[in-house]
């Protein structure tokens, strides 16, 4: 196959030629955003010390308005969000795989140091959204519905699942608001819907490797139908197609639909990106007999779906990175990924896939490829029970009821970005008692741009990094009464309370049942989640306590 039609995005580099406005904070506004957001910078004490944005694009959709989003605290939060749980990771858990003598190196260990790193960000990622819903003066309320998520599902003889994360369910904003979401709920209140990847390209964290990043958006549409936790076939452009029945066109066509929606002369000048598995091989094939580049990566395909189109994006070979054709992967990145496409301009369609059959050991490529609707019964019954039987492809209008209402999606970059070159991973200095972030934001306008942040600790970088650092950490180790005693001191201590309490559900949530503003545990699941290597006895240990230590936390 030649070399110049498939290639390694780490070999054949993207390159940037496009907008950059650049703005700088100065100092006034740089006092103005530390006292903006004292509470969330106090939680870890930080402060803002620089801060340039680059606007990449800035041609205004005219579908939208920014909402609740207008509130320059909240959407500057979420910026934070994805900042912080970048900054988390980067101290702590960035290239931790590399400390290990390569004889070491299984899927135990990795599956390990990818839960760390999915638990630190989840940690920090609620915390800054916790804080600023409760602190939000009257009048500017919010409660934040975690509706999309990341990392439950299982990948067998990969990943375990249940991964911490952010997950479906949880509710950010104050405790009032929280304790009566579901009923009637005040008139000054606004609902706001969020979906979160809290580390798209794990694996890649705990390399440090290229592109990986947390990732977010929050939203005043409503999330009307949840994504079954299993793989999605994608078709995705930066320039808008009508929509089609994916089951009715090939991949050639589906080519040549993206292509006269970029309105190219010839199909040739596509480019359709794919991550490097069997599975996708056959598709890659037949794009490359005619002409398509077919560029991938080893993991994470949510940073390509949000920059498809962005004009001055560039392969060596001048295409462009255009779209997405039968490419399959995670449900949640198909969300995260699509939502900032379409504000941007973009389409996307998706349609459910058998991931039991895309797993399969000692299958050929043909073989996966041709068998990815052969649905076991589990999956069956997850597809009827989000409601995609009858229409098993989608659009993002199908999952969000007003795509076009105010919202904010950011990734904070852990390590050097490779779609958007310029885009440094986190540094510090930890003599000069510095770090920095850079944070890609698409909000619902349309407008694209990068957040260079640069923050200095008050104390010292570490002790900034210890406030960040998941309360599993402090417990490592622990068991019988000093396990008690640990979990006790922090439930006594109104702060370190509330981060126990989003630690727990970031952690047991696939064994949770959310009621109200109590929990429900469900302790075989917790057994199961032991028998598959998800949880261990330490785990069943501390929920045992917690329930002990906080019944009202929970409900019979």
């Amino acid at each position: 196959m030649s070399q110049r039609l498939r290639f390694n995005i780490e070999d054949d580099r993207l390159q940037y030629r496009g907008q950059k406005k650049e703005f700088s904070l100065n100092q006034d506004r740089i006092i103005e955003f530390n006292h903006r957001h004292m509470s969330v910078l106090k939680n870890y004490d930080l402060q803002l010390e620089e801060c340039s944005i680059i606007t990449l694009a800035d041609e205004i959709n005219n579908k939208s308005n920014l909402g609740a989003l207008r509130n320059r605290q909240l959407r500057q939060s979420i910026i934070l969000s994805a900042a912080f749980s970048a900054i988390a990771v980067g101290l702590h858990g960035r290239g931790k795989l590399n400390d290990y003598p390569k004889e070491q190196h299984d899927n135990n260990l990795k599956n390990k140091l990818k839960r760390a790193n999915d638990r630190t960000a989840a940690q920090v990622m609620a915390e800054v959204l916790q804080t600023t819903a409760k602190t939000l003066p009257m009048g500017e309320d919010i409660l934040i519905e975690s509706a999309i998520t990341e990392g439950a599902r299982m990948k067998p003889g990969k990943e375990a699942g249940g991964n911490p994360t952010i997950a479906v369910g949880a509710v950010f904003g104050k405790e009032e608001h929280r304790a009566q979401y579901g009923l009637n709920m005040p008139t000054n209140v606004t609902l706001l819907s969020m979906g979160n990847d809290v580390i798209d390209g794990t694996t890649k964290s705990i390399t440090g490797t290229h592109s990986s990043f947390t990732a977010l958006f929050v939203t005043e549409a409503n999330i009307k139908r949840h994504l079954p936790d299993i793989y999605i076939q994608r078709w995705m452009s930066g320039a808008y197609f009508e929509k089609f029945n994916p089951r009715e066109v090939n991949v050639i066509e589906s080519a040549e639909i993206m292509a006269k929606a970029y309105g190219m002369k010839d199909v040739s000048e596509l480019s359709t990106f794919f991550l490097d598995r069997p599975r996708h091989h056959p598709a890659m094939d037949d794009l490359n007999q005619i002409g398509v580049s077919t560029p991938y990566d080893l993991d994470g395909d949510l940073m390509p779906g949000i920059l498809m189109g962005l004009e001055g994006l560039q392969f060596p070979d001048k295409r462009g990175l255009s779209s997405m054709i039968g490419e399959i992967g995670g449900s949640a990145e198909w969300a995260v990924g699509v939502l900032p496409l379409v504000w941007r301009g973009g389409q996307a369609i998706g349609m459910l896939t058998s991931q039991s059959s895309l797993t399969r050991k000692n299958a050929s490529p043909d073989d996966l490829w041709n068998n990815r609707f052969h649905f076991t019964e589990e999956e069956f019954m997850q597809i009827q029970d989000a409601r995609f039987e009858r229409k098993p492809y989608f659009t993002i209008e199908d999952i969000v009821d007003d795509p076009f209402a105010g919202g904010i999606s950011a990734f904070g970059a852990i390590t050097d970005n490779y779609y958007l070159p310029f885009i440094k991973g986190v540094t510090f200095d930890k003599d000069k008692n510095r770090v920095s972030v850079s944070v890609l934001t698409v909000n619902s306008l349309g407008v694209v741009q990068c957040w260079d942040l640069t923050f200095s600790g008050k104390t010292s970088l570490d002790a900034s990094l210890q406030k960040m650092l998941s309360p599993k950490e402090q417990l490592n180790g622990l068991k019988g009464d000093k396990l008690e005693s640990a979990i006790g001191a922090m439930l006594e201590d109104d702060f370190a309370n509330e981060r126990y309490h989003l630690f727990f559900n970031n952690e047991y949530y696939p064994a949770l049942i959310p009621i109200r503003h109590q929990m429900y545990v469900l302790h075989k699941a917790v057994s199961g989640l032991i028998e598959r290597g998800a949880l261990n006895q330490q785990d069943k240990e501390i929920v045992e306590i917690t329930e002990r230590l906080a019944p009202h936390w929970f409900t019979t």
